[in-house]
């Protein structure tokens, strides 16, 4: 699979997490309005996942143009982190009034639950999106869903029992999804300001990295590497220090050995950025080869 392969398959990915998760959230709005705190609360919960899935898009667009104008890559990822805060923002405004209304009913009383249309929306959301969807925060969602399931399915079970302490269920409930917005707008605007610069793989994949590359044929050492994350790929940014006496044709090829070899070997990454510096003669040469081997201009004399 080539890299724009790669790249198309994200997005398609990124826009179906997008599309899917304001629908869910415009749906969940619509019913929420006829009674039940904890639906538009759990809307505001969709909304932060398509609000996540813009951020995703987004790091992928401008990274896929950023080899073309890396002074547009730049600008383009100031305003993506300046527009994922302002969204997060925006999610944490709405879900405080929804928590605001939600502690108001309480406080004067509710003397109805929402009906059943809101108990099937949740289940139905979460079913579609559990099928549909891909997430990095499946128990987030699982908690938020399980919270509308209780409350509102515990809230439309008061009128047949006539229990009406039932009904607080709904928007007690609300109060807890309004907690998991929150947390879910923080991260937004964390990941929005973090993709701006670089989102830095977890140091077991770099240790993975490096090590790779180390064992790739003329390559002396590993001087610096970076692996950032788009969405479900990676993108990889290494310096590597090769033989100075060798040509400059052969440093190349050294250099599309690396790319190939970790396109080739991690499946998650999607480009590889190679840059060559001459290994310094001052130091004692490391060689991970045959000293034996004379066919490669690999020792320092």
């Amino acid at each position: 699979m080539t890299p724009n392969e790669r790249y198309a398959k994200a997005e398609s990915a990124a826009w179906l997490n997008l599309l899917g998760n304001a629908g869910i959230a415009v749906v969940k709005a619509g019913v929420g309005m006829m009674g039940s705190k904890a639906l538009l609360a759990d809307a505001c919960r969709s909304a932060s996942d398509a609000a996540g899935a813009f951020v995703t898009l987004t790091a992928l667009r401008r990274s896929r143009q950023g080899a073309a104008d890396p002074g547009l890559k730049s600008a383009k990822g100031r305003i993506e982190a300046f527009t994922g805060v302002i969204v997060s923002i925006m999610l944490m405004i709405v879900g405080l009034e929804v928590g605001i209304s939600a502690i108001k009913s309480i406080a004067d009383g509710v003397d109805e639950g929402p009906g059943w249309p809101a108990v099937v929306t949740v289940i139905a959301a979460f079913l579609l999106k559990e099928l549909f969807f891909s997430g990095k925060e499946r128990r987030m969602d699982l908690y938020a869903s399980l919270a509308a399931f209780v409350g509102t399915g515990a809230a439309a079970l008061g009128e047949p029992l006539k229990l009406p302490v039932l009904y607080y269920f709904d928007p007690a409930s609300s109060l807890i999804i309004v907690v998991i917005v929150f947390s879910s707008s923080y991260r937004i605007a964390t990941a929005s300001v973090l993709r701006s610069s670089y989102c830095e793989e977890q140091p077991a994949d770099i240790h993975e990295f490096k090590a790779a590359v180390q064992r790739i044929e003329g390559v002396v050492t590993v001087e610096e590497l970076r692996a950032r994350e788009h969405g479900h790929y990676v993108v990889v940014d290494l310096v590597i220090s090769v033989n100075p006496r060798i040509t400059v044709l052969e440093g190349n090829e050294v250099a599309k050995r690396v790319k190939y070899f970790l396109m080739k070997r991690f499946g998650h990454v999607t480009d590889v950025s190679v840059h060559v510096e001459p290994y310094d003669p001052g130091y004692p040469y490391k060689s991970n080869h045959d000293p034996n081997q004379e066919h490669m201009p690999t020792l320092l004399q």
